[in-house]
């Protein structure tokens, strides 16, 4: 079972109240850190989904 789940989950980190000069780098910082979460629920949800088909191809045969 095959399910595209890139859009299901999005972390949104709250913006820092660094100084305008450090504003920048942590941003990308969050970005980044966004960006790794989304993948890594993406992965959990991909591997969930395979779970739930073996178990239901289990409780299928037997």
């Amino acid at each position: 079972m095959a399910l595209d789940m890139r859009a299901l989950y999005y972390i949104a980190l709250p913006a820092g109240r660094e100084r305008d000069a450090n504003r920048q780098a942590y941003t990308e910082r969050v970005k980044a850190n966004e960006n790794c979460l989304n993948q890594n629920f993406t992965i959990l949800s991909q591997k969930i989904a395979e779970l739930e088909a073996r178990l239901a191809a289990i409780e299928t045969r037997g």
